[in-house]
């Protein structure tokens, strides 16, 4: 979930900036914040790596589904991000002829909802992908420790 929201944010942020002068401090910050939620994101999802590696433990693998999900997320997430820019000057110049005070706000809340509701079964399925790949690992693992056991139990009995 969190990624999804993420994806929402990330694009009607990007959009809703726009709302702000050209070179304004306001828009630098919110486009500083946009970039600093994608590397957050982008840490926070690579964690577990490190901490193998510190551990001195080799990283998990990445199952390509797990892969593909990702990326085809990403990729949504972009396209929505496209879209807002491709439909942004028509679109806000008619809101704003209409009375919307901030018609990239309302664009890009738009977007966002949009890129939240439409990448969030993609990252569903990646979270499901997990807990099989995991679940198939904790069984071997367990059935690994049960066949070390009965050896060890033939070693002690011969």
């Amino acid at each position: 979930m969190v990624s999804s929201v993420l994806d929402g944010v990330v694009v009607g942020l990007g959009e809703a900036a726009l709302d702000h002068p050209r070179r304004s401090a306001a828009r630098r910050r919110t486009h500083l914040g946009v970039g600093a939620l994608v590397l957050a994101h982008a840490a926070a999802d690579e964690l577990p790596t490190v901490q193998a590696i510190a551990a001195g433990r080799p990283p998990r693998p990445v199952a390509p589904a797990e892969q593909q999900l990702s990326m085809a997320a990403g990729l949504v997430s972009v396209g929505w991000g496209l879209l807002a820019s491709a439909v942004d000057g028509p679109l806000t110049r008619a809101l704003a002829r209409r009375g919307v005070v901030r018609p990239h706000r309302l664009v890009g809340l738009a977007a966002g909802a949009l890129a939240t509701a439409t990448t969030l079964p993609l990252w569903w399925r990646r979270a499901t992908v997990r807990i099989i790949d995991d679940e198939r690992r904790t069984r071997e693992d367990a059935d690994v420790a049960a066949w070390e056991a009965e050896l060890a139990e033939v070693d002690r009995q011969s």
